[in-house]
């Protein structure tokens, strides 16, 4: 064997087959355009994600509850990779720890969202990431991939000062077809 083709069966021997998951938890009351963009750009900067799994907390925020939630990204899934489950949690970053703990074989990603000029972002992504380095045995699979963003705006707590005004309400939400904005809306 030349070579060159040792080099070749050494690489093809190299390929990591390990199932890449990405995981990306919140209250999302209501999922609005920054959530569906940080979802939409990690699979755009992290190709290797073969599944990406959304969980959506149980705590109700202001008359909007999980139920609506679960409704709407079952909305946005349709303008996104056919990679996306959506799963209904009480806790959902306590689920994100049990799931890297529990799927030792496979490699995990936290998607955390970053707001551009958001400084309480940065601080809940440097709590999450201590938090793993203080634990790298229990969640030896688990790495946190950060996703910025423009802020322009996106909060849940604004999107639901907006509820009311539907004209208003749309600026929250992603660039999605005028009919399944008026469904999110009626939601």
């Amino acid at each position: 064997m030349n070579e060159l083709t040792k080099e070749l069966v050494k690489g093809l021997m190299e390929v990591d087959n390990t199932k890449v998951v990405a995981l990306y938890g919140g209250g999302f009351k209501p999922p609005i355009a920054g959530h569906f963009n940080v979802v939409k750009q990690a699979l755009e900067e992290y190709p290797e994600i073969d599944e990406l799994k959304i969980f959506v907390g149980g705590k109700e925020r202001d008359g909007i509850g999980q139920e609506e939630a679960l409704l709407i990204w079952d909305i946005y899934k349709n303008y996104l990779p056919n990679k996306i489950t959506i799963e209904p949690v009480s806790a959902p970053i306590k689920k994100i720890y049990n799931y890297s703990k529990d799927n030792l074989q496979e490699k995990v990603y936290w998607i955390l969202g970053r707001r551009e000029g958001a400084e309480d972002d940065i601080k809940d992504i440097e709590v999450r990431q201590t938090t793993l380095l203080k634990n790298p045995k229990t969640y030896p699979n688990l790495s946190v991939k950060v996703v910025t963003t423009k802020d322009e705006g996106m909060r849940g707590r604004n999107a639901r000062k907006a509820i009311n005004n539907r004209e208003e309400f749309f600026k929250f939400l992603p660039n999605i077809d005028v009919v399944d904005k008026e469904k999110v809306y009626d939601l």
